[in-house]
């Protein structure tokens, strides 16, 4: 079975990867190398990659979705990360070996991705969208058993105050993720080494196989910046559980 192209962590162009944009537009051939494509690619030429690559999938998957920007810049971003992973790859290697994860399709990475994305603008009400994060009390209680939900409740309601925001710092315009299920960690899998490691203290009280992820707002080419975990996907939406080891302390 082909493996999905938008990975659970999607890596964005760094330094020491794939270079940085050229100033003009030369355009592509699929069969190109993957590397010298994107190292002597324009902006222009990076998003008709993404959307030839949308495209492509959709007829090769008989699944239709939307053709817009933020698609695009997820699909780009796997592109980018799986040519570093194999620089010998055409284009045409990369999508052939891929199966297309819609960005429309709730829970998955390229979904969360989506959502996240809000964050990264200028124009977005941070703490409107922070708001719309906030676990009910039910949720809480899906998700976590009840010893721990019942601290959760009161620890998650004073988090969520008037006002507060998360979102990136002045510079960081990338998102970087990671995800799994609550299933998946609640059993060890290996995906747990990828989260926080108060996620080992707590993953018996954890209930349900709700999508949840862990995300970084970065610089280019960095790793390091504001992290978050415990972005769950239920009912629906995305709400936000960070750190609930803490309700244990």
């Amino acid at each position: 079975m082909r493996k999905a192209l938008i990975a659970t962590c999607i890596t964005t162009l760094t330094a020491t990867a794939i270079g940085p944009l050229s100033a003009s537009a030369e355009g592509f051939y699929a069969s190109e190398n993957c590397y010298e494509v994107l190292n002597r690619a324009s902006d222009t030429d990076r998003l008709l990659l993404a959307a030839w690559v949308i495209g492509y999938l959709n007829k090769q998957n008989g699944n239709p979705t939307l053709v817009r920007i933020d698609n695009a810049r997820t699909v780009l971003g796997n592109v980018i990360e799986g040519c570093n992973r194999d620089r010998s790859a055409s284009i045409l290697d990369l999508v052939e070996a891929s199966t297309y994860s819609s960005p429309d399709a709730p829970g998955t990475a390229a979904h969360a991705r989506v959502f996240l994305n809000q964050f990264l603008s200028t124009r977005t009400d941070r703490a409107a969208l922070t708001a719309t994060m906030r676990p009910t009390e039910a949720e809480i209680r899906v998700v976590y058993a009840p010893r721990l939900a019942d601290r959760l409740i009161g620890l998650y309601a004073q988090m969520f105050q008037p006002g507060a925001a998360i979102g990136p710092n002045p510079g960081q315009s990338e998102i970087l993720l990671w995800g799994s299920t609550t299933g998946d960690l609640r059993a060890g899998a290996p995906v747990l080494a990828e989260f926080p490691g108060g996620y080992k203290e707590i993953r018996g009280a954890m209930q349900g196989d709700f999508p949840i992820f862990r995300f970084k707002f970065v610089k280019p080419g960095e790793r390091s910046g504001m992290a978050f975990d415990g972005l769950v996907y239920i009912n629906d939406r995305y709400v936000l559980m960070p750190k609930p080891w803490r309700a244990m302390e």
